[in-house]
């Protein structure tokens, strides 16, 4: 079929590619117009050419959903920390004098080269501040176990290494205290009897036995 370049109905001239729309807006209810659409839309030379501009268009209320949207975000993110007090809590904050909602005793002992370390009391607790992690008396002399207070106003995990941070003494893999690897003696830790590898990463737990050594 030849590429027309007059409407069959109405003599005007009309691009090939016009053709259905003007059908559409001209003669819509004339009675040859439909079969004239149905046979044009057979033949792809007669498809209707996309107008400049009919992509996606950003219009004003997809702005203002966006804008709506980053607000109510904002928002939220500024009023948490009024809606949970505690959202910032950590291992350097100070314990309120309200009996703790969290409060668990786990035990440490560090051995060096085949002595027991004096763990002190009062770590973490200062006149003005009690973290919550701490410890009240020192070491026990008989069994040289130290109990660990972990108290805070909600449920939060904290960690060995944490404790080690409030106390300002170094304990990684290779060291402990003072003492670090030196081809000789090494860094061990045992949980409950068994060994463990996690060292500071080690989740503090209620009545846990945490033994630490220095030595071959």
């Amino acid at each position: 079929m030849a590429r027309p370049n007059r409407c069959p109905i109405c003599d005007v001239p009309v691009k090939a590619e016009n053709l259905l729309r003007h059908l559409d807006d001209t003669h819509p209810r004339h009675a040859d117009t439909p079969s004239l659409k149905e046979r044009l839309r057979t033949d792809e030379r007669y498809r209707p050419a996309a107008r400049p501009g009919e992509g996606f268009r950003v219009r004003r209320w997809h702005v203002a959903t966006i804008a709506a949207v980053l607000l109510i975000a904002a928002g939220a993110y500024a009023v948490a920390p009024l809606l949970d007090p505690w959202a910032t809590f950590s291992v350097r904050s100070c314990i309120p004098s309200d009996p703790p909602a969290y409060h668990i005793h786990p035990f440490l002992r560090i051995d060096i080269e085949g002595s027991p370390y004096p763990i002190p009391g009062g770590i973490g607790i200062t006149s003005s501040c009690t973290n919550p992690v701490h410890t009240h008396d020192g070491h026990d002399p008989t069994t040289h176990f130290v109990e660990v207070h972990v108290e805070a106003p909600v449920r939060r995990s904290f960690t060995l290494g944490d404790f080690f941070l409030v106390w300002g003494q170094p304990f990684s893999p290779s060291q402990v205290l003072s003492h670090t690897e030196d081809g000789t003696n090494r860094v061990t830790m045992t949980v409950n009897g068994s060994p463990n590898g996690l060292y500071g990463s080690l989740v503090l737990a209620d009545q846990q036995q945490i033994v630490i050594t220095y030595g071959p």
